[in-house]
């Protein structure tokens, strides 16, 4: 198409010539586009090969690979376009540019980089003024040669199988990567697999070989596989490139770890046969009969833990097995006690044939994985309680009446150790009201009362307790029970059920006073109905039926205001008489229904309460409410009292302190004014002042408290020889540096220390001035110790 246009272009140029002759300059310029624009089939070159180069190459010398020329007449330059300028460059002749150009390898080429196996770039030809005159595309293939060794995928050396698989099962597949070319002639590559010459560590027994690697890679197993003997196996892999078989091209080796996985290939093994044990009848429910244990060779606890189970001689369930798999050292089992043992009437020996398996295993129904083993159990015979038979036990009597023999039998019997055991009967029951002879015959001992606690009101049965015990040398017991069937006699008359007691307005709103309850404790045909009327001439009463309860009777009043301050209670006797059927005889009694007045008034709810008896809604009276709230308070405020009147006595002892009898200093109390007199010191406290006993263990009293967490600063001793004025002003800043000593308060020094003291005035406001009131020379009649101060006071030399 390109070569189509530009004739198409010449024919329009040549025809715009002839047409328009005086725009030549145009028409060069067209035909000067149209000859760029025009194909020169003849400048094309074929793909430049070259091979790449490696490192044993001797080093590289540049090298011509290519000679190109442009038939134009205007070429003037050669240049190359898209190329890198390190490896490839062109030359050629300015003077004689139509004698072509030479394309030049700089540098050595590595086919194996990322690109380096093709290069496209373009030879560009131009006219003196720089116009593109035409350009070719050159391309260079760098050819493969085998420099390079396959490196393998470290991601693929690790596998696992599982032992025991099928030969043929494929494990992993190892991969290596060669970065020459696969495809080309050589197949430099191409990377194939094979085995090395002691391919597998551990080696398999036999010499022979547990896998097996294909040339692509893929490895399969071909031998038997076994954890126990082998868990890890190593296998040396060889990666070769170029033609499979080919004993030329480069290769690599390296190790595949293949983690062989557990399987459940080993049946369990019994430990410590053979099993035999010996228990007597008596073991308790849920005792361990015998355990027995059980090892595994295999590895995972799925595979190596052993369950056990019971598979025959166990028909009835005496017997169950509680299973404890374990993944190190054996595993247990424990035959437990399901029902209890009889000697007597059951077997006397067992045989359990108990089953080994992994009950977690994918294959543990297998049962070439699976061992049994037998274990015997002896039953022993135990002395047992004896055996009341011809159960259940019973007899009648009728209370009240004599002693009567025989009312019923029991027997029991002992089947151990032979059956010649002795039994001998005894009473658990307390009642005294029967006996059991060596036959087991049970006899009363006089007469019965049905209504006593023991007996069934409902229906008259007495449950009597009986014993049979053997005579071993430790006594077994069983007990039986009999049940006595009491008949009844009328010996209870009727009585209140409940309290006959009943309170009512002194101006009652109804006639109704109550309704009362009546019992009787014999059996029904000797209680209702009953024969109830009032042993009262007051005309006050009056007594009527319930309707459909026979047991009750209603209480009604006749008159309709009583005078309480007159009469405020009131006692109605009431005669009841049973309705028993002869030969039994009807039985009377007379009770007394009380009846209280009080004053009433009426509530919100319109109901009446007595003012006296009113209750709260939970039974209790107000009055005693009242009455317990008020002690209560009572005994409150005496205790505060108390502990007030204790704390303050308390308070006092702490602050007294300790002064000695010939103390003669007031108990002063501290103001923080100034002010005061000579004749007031009676009312200040000077105890301030006063150094704190040793080891009273009692706080100074003291009005300004030291600063929070002050210390009292530790004093230094007098020494012999220290300077009594040093001595008197270091005391002086150690007082005055002392958050700690006293005095606290700011209590002022007055001219006296009170009247009639023997301590005399102790202020310098009147101390004298003249020379003999200074005269300190008596200080010399004080001894050695007050030398240096007579001297320092009195005016004289020290010798």
């Amino acid at each position: 198409m390109r070569g189509v246009g530009s004739a198409i272009t010449l024919v329009i140029v040549i025809s715009l010539q002839i047409i328009l002759p005086s725009e030549g300059k145009f028409f060069n310029k067209l035909i000067n586009l149209a000859k760029r624009n025009r194909v020169k089939r003849s400048w094309s070159y074929p793909v430049i090969s070259i091979p790449e180069t490696i490192d044993q190459d001797p080093p590289f010398v540049r090298k011509n690979i290519l000679d190109i020329t442009n038939d134009n007449p205007n070429v003037k330059t050669y240049e190359l376009q898209n190329e890198d300028p390190t490896k490839f460059a062109i030359e050629f002749s300015a003077a004689d540019p139509n004698a072509g150009a030479s394309i030049w390898q700089l540098v050595g080429l590595d086919r194996d980089v990322p690109g380096g196996d093709r290069y496209i770039f373009y030879a560009v030809v131009r006219d003196a003024a720089g116009n593109e005159l035409d350009r070719v595309t050159l391309e260079v293939a760098v050819t493969d040669r085998n420099d390079n060794t396959p490196i393998f995928d470290t991601s693929t050396l690790q596998g696992s199988v599982q032992e025991g698989v099928s030969p043929g099962t494929p494990v992993m597949t190892v991969v290596a990567n060669d970065a020459d070319d696969p495809n080309s002639l050589d197949k430099n590559g191409l990377v194939s697999y094979l085995l090395g010459p002691d391919a597998e560590e551990p080696p398999a027994p036999g010499g022979r070989r547990r896998f097996a690697i294909s040339s692509t890679g893929v490895i399969t197993v071909v031998g038997d596989l076994d954890i126990e003997t082998a868990p890890t196996v190593n296998v040396v892999i060889i990666a070769k490139d170029g033609f499979v078989g080919s004993s030329s091209g480069r290769s690599a080796s390296a190790t595949a770890t293949i983690q062989i996985r557990d399987a459940n290939d080993n049946k369990p093994v019994f430990q410590n046969t053979p099993y035999n044990a010996k228990k007597g009848e008596l073991l308790p429910l849920r005792s361990t009969v015998f355990t027995v244990s059980a090892t595994d060779k295999d590895i995972d606890l799925e595979n190596k833990g052993v369950s056990f189970e019971i598979v025959a001689g166990n028909d009835d369930n005496t017997f169950i097995v509680q299973s404890y798999p374990r993944g190190a050292g054996a595993s247990s089992g424990d035959i437990i006690l399901n029902k209890p043992l009889d000697y007597e009437n059951g077997p006397k020996q067992y045989t359990l044939l108990i089953k080994g398996f992994n009950a977690q295993a994918s294959n543990s129904d297998v049962q070439q994985f699976q061992t049994t083993e037998t274990v015997i159990v002896n039953v022993l015979d135990e002395n047992e309680p004896p055996v009341f038979i011809n159960q259940p036990y019973a007899g009648n009597i009728v209370e009240n009446d004599v002693a009567k023999p025989n009312i019923a039998f029991v027997r029991a019997q002992d089947y151990d150790f032979g059956g010649n055991q002795t039994v001998t009967y005894g009473m658990v029951s307390t009642e005294g009201w029967f006996t059991i002879a060596t036959d087991g015959a049970i006899s009363s001992v006089g007469p019965v009362d049905r209504e006593h606690p023991s007996v069934n009101q409902t229906n008259s049965v007495y449950t009597l307790v009986v014993s049979a015990i053997d005579n071993y040398r430790v006594k077994a017991t069983a007990t039986a029970n009999v049940a006595i069937t009491i008949g009844d006699k009328n010996d209870n008359a009727p009585e209140p059920d409940g309290p006959w007691t009943v309170t009512i307005c002194e101006k009652p709103p109804t006639p109704f006073v109550t309704n009362i309850k009546i019992k009787d404790l014999d059996e029904p045909q000797n209680g209702a109905p009953f024969s109830v009327s009032l042993n009262d001439n007051s005309g006050l009463w009056v007594l009527e039926t319930v309707s459909g309860d026979p047991m009750s009777r209603s209480i009604n009043t006749l008159t309709k205001s009583f005078d309480v301050a007159q009469q405020s209670k009131y006692e109605v006797p009431i005669i009841m008489s049973d309705g028993a059927k002869p030969p039994e005889p009807k039985l009377t009694s007379t009770n007394t229904l009380v009846i209280n007045i009080c004053r009433c008034e009426e509530r919100d709810d319109g109901e009446a309460v007595c003012l006296d008896t009113y209750v709260a809604p939970g039974g209790i009276n107000i009055v005693l409410i009242v009455a317990i709230i008020a002690a209560l308070i009572l005994i409150l405020i005496i205790v505060l009292a108390v502990v007030a009147y204790r704390r303050r006595q308390q308070a006092g002892l702490e602050k007294e302190v300790l002064l000695d009898d010939d103390d003669v200093r007031e108990n002063l109390q501290a103001y923080h004014d100034e002010g005061g007199g000579e004749e007031d010191n009676d009312g200040y406290d000077i105890s301030a002042l006063q150094a704190q006993p040793p080891n009273t263990g009692k706080p100074k009293v003291v009005d300004v408290q030291p600063l929070g967490g002050a210390q009292p600063e530790i004093r230094r001793p007098i020494q012999p020889d220290t300077d009594i004025g040093n001595y008197i002003g270091d005391a002086k800043q150690q007082a005055d540096n002392d958050p700690t000593a006293p005095p606290f308060d700011s209590l002022l020094v007055f001219d006296y220390e009170g009247q009639g003291s023997d301590a005399g005035s102790l202020s310098s406001l009147n101390s004298g001035t003249t020379d003999a009131s200074q005269d300190y020379d008596y200080l010399n009649n004080w001894g050695p110790r007050f030398k240096k101060l007579a001297d320092m006071y009195g005016g004289g030399e020290s010798d």
